[in-house]
């Protein structure tokens, strides 16, 4: 049965595929430059305290691992709440079946 979330999942699916598709116009765009750079300047210094700056990759890891936390947490916290809410909900939406658990409860 189609819900009103169908149209919801289909575009976030957009969404994800743009994003996906950007990954390789992006990378190449990024080699072009550091190509540009290290022909123009072929030796680049090492900045100061070099060795306790994070590089880009452990930078973009650490932030994925924060976000997964923060949404693991968030999507927690809205179950939580949408379970408490189910009584009135379950009504609401006619969902019998649920209904009648929680009466047996």
């Amino acid at each position: 049965m189609d819900t009103l979330l169908d149209p919801v999942t289909d575009l976030q699916d957009k969404v994800v595929d743009g994003v996906k598709r950007t990954k390789q116009p992006v990378a190449d765009a990024i080699t072009g430059a550091v190509a540009l750079l290290l022909e123009r300047v072929p030796e680049v210094p090492a900045l100061p305290y070099a060795e306790v700056i994070p590089t880009p990759l452990e930078l973009i890891d650490n932030q994925a691992k924060f976000a997964t936390k923060v949404v693991n947490a968030t999507k927690s916290v809205a179950i939580a709440a949408a379970k408490a809410a189910a009584p009135v909900t379950d009504q609401l939406l006619d969902r019998g079946a649920a209904v009648s658990a929680v009466k047996a409860a």
